[in-house]
């Protein structure tokens, strides 16, 4: 370095005694100039990104560092809250929010609330009378014929029938996980509703079979739980138009009743319903929802028999049961199922 520095005060020298002008010498040294520029440039550039290639491959490949960095982080994070609220930038989904006037102008429609339909659905429902009937049927013809136009079907031949014994030894045998599960949308006289338990109920049950006793009882309760879920698609019968493209069902209910007279009584489903009648009989109410149900659409009775299935979407009805005159000979058994449908 010495030696270079020599040789360029020489080099300075030299040109002073020819008498070069300032433009001449610049002219001169320009690629030096430029030359000593490329390799400040590059001495700089490499103390800047090495550290930043060195942080990279530690926070990717060191799970330790990432962690530790990302404690350090959050807690240098609090200590700025009390001079800057950093939260509302944390919590949107974007730094800056994009504005359109023409879009803000738009008045959004507003989400249906459980008992409220689009007031363009009523125009399928308003010329019906009775609730269509049908058998021997696919499930592409159910859908194209009933279910797209906001119909409900009753299928006679779902060929699913199952007596009280059977299917609480079938519920026994095949789905112990949904004793212990804990239910949603309890109905009974069996138990307090604090104390329910369907391992307890479902012994009281067969208690009353047992001894041939004619004691009214009713027992209602949803599935809610996943794994009380998968249990009830072991006991609980798939009709034979169920396709297997079709999503299993995401919720199942159980509807009991024996030697009792139960009112209508709404219960909540959503999506696409199957209501299969394993044993006896259930009284079934549709009812349109609002707007439709102001003299626009007609409310729906029916009885459904062992043996049968009422199909429809929640789309356009809401559903009530009950039983107005029980079988002391037979208890009255169903199962509802419901099934993500979104066309």
């Amino acid at each position: 370095m010495e030696k270079f520095e020599h040789e360029l005060e020489e080099f300075l020298a030299d040109c002073r005694k020819q008498e070069f002008s300032d433009d001449e010498m610049r002219f001169i040294c320009q690629p030096l100039v430029w030359y000593f520029r490329r390799r400040t440039l590059r001495r700089w550039t490499l103390w800047f990104f090495l550290p930043i290639l060195v942080v990279y491959l530690l926070w990717n490949y060191c799970d330790t560092c990432a962690w530790t960095a990302s404690a350090v982080g959050r807690l240098l994070l609090i200590q700025l809250l009390p001079y800057w609220n950093w939260t509302p930038y944390y919590y949107s989904r974007c730094l800056i929010e994009r504005t359109d006037p023409a879009d803000s102008k738009i008045d959004k429609p507003k989400p249906l609330g459980r008992q409220e339909t689009l007031w363009e659905n009523c125009v399928l429902c308003e010329s019906l009378d009775t609730i269509p009937i049908a058998s021997n049927v696919s499930y592409s013809l159910l859908e194209s014929e009933y279910l797209e136009r906001g119909l409900p079907v009753i299928v006679t031949d779902c060929r699913v029938q199952q007596d009280l014994d059977s299917l609480l030894q079938r519920i026994h045998d095949k789905a112990p996980q949904l004793l212990s599960s804990q239910p949603c949308d309890v109905s009974t006289n069996l138990l307090l509703r604090h104390l329910f338990n369907i391992d307890v109920a479902l012994e009281k049950i067969r208690g009353f079979q047992a001894t041939a006793a004619s004691t009214p009882w009713h027992l209602q309760f949803r599935n809610c739980e996943t794994k009380s879920v998968k249990a009830s698609r072991l006991y609980t019968p798939r009709p034979y138009y169920y396709p297997h493209h079709l999503e299993p069902f995401y919720s199942s209910w159980l509807l009991m009743a024996h030697n009792m007279r139960r009112p209508l009584q709404d219960i909540y489903v959503r999506g696409l319903i199957f209501v299969q009648q394993l044993s006896g009989h259930f009284e079934l109410h549709l009812r349109p929802k609002q707007p439709c149900d102001a003299n626009i659409c007609p409310n729906l009775s029916l009885r459904l028999s062992a043996g049968e299935c009422l199909v429809y979407s929640t789309d356009l009805w809401r559903l009530s049961y009950g039983l107005q005159k029980p079988d002391p000979g037979q208890s009255s058994i169903a199962t509802v199922l419901e099934v993500d449908w979104e066309r």
